[in-house]
């Protein structure tokens, strides 16, 4: 699946293994051309955005992920595709992570803890020249 290649990609990114990888899911959705991608496994989440069998952009949500002794969770972004657009990663909390000024390839991360077990969501959008198009919210845990 499209999904686990995007998880393994930022989850490496964030220095954080993704081995393991169970019970991806993908559940496209349509919006102005492009697809959304969810999947989830133990500790991770994210969205793909596809445009014409490209990925564009991604996001990803790690469970206290940072293997660096820092505490929290993480909201990862990363823009796929070399075309103008820049991708936007939002939760409900108030995460928000951001490619925009930065090229194909550039990933950001934030990291800060939300209460354990906590639901809240996360949107993927892409913003260019013809707009914004914005991914339906993924449930997910602190």
């Amino acid at each position: 699946m499209r999904m686990k290649k995007t998880v393994t990609t930022l989850a490496a990114a964030t220095a954080v293994g993704a081995a393991g990888l169970l019970g991806l899911s993908a559940t496209p959705a349509a919006a102005a051309g492009v697809d959304f991608d969810y999947g989830r496994a133990t500790n991770v989440a994210g969205i793909d955005a596809w445009q014409d069998s490209r990925m564009r952009g991604s996001v990803t949500w790690q469970i206290d992920a940072m293997s660096d002794g820092s505490k929290g969770d993480t909201l990862c972004v990363k823009d796929h595709y070399r075309d103008g657009v820049y991708v936007v990663a939002t939760t409900s909390e108030g995460h928000r992570v951001s490619t925009k000024g930065h090229g194909a390839g550039y990933v950001k991360c934030m990291t800060r803890n939300v209460p354990e077990g906590m639901p809240i969501n996360m949107r993927l959008s892409l913003h260019g020249a013809n707009g914004t198009v914005t991914s339906s919210p993924m449930k997910i845990h602190g």
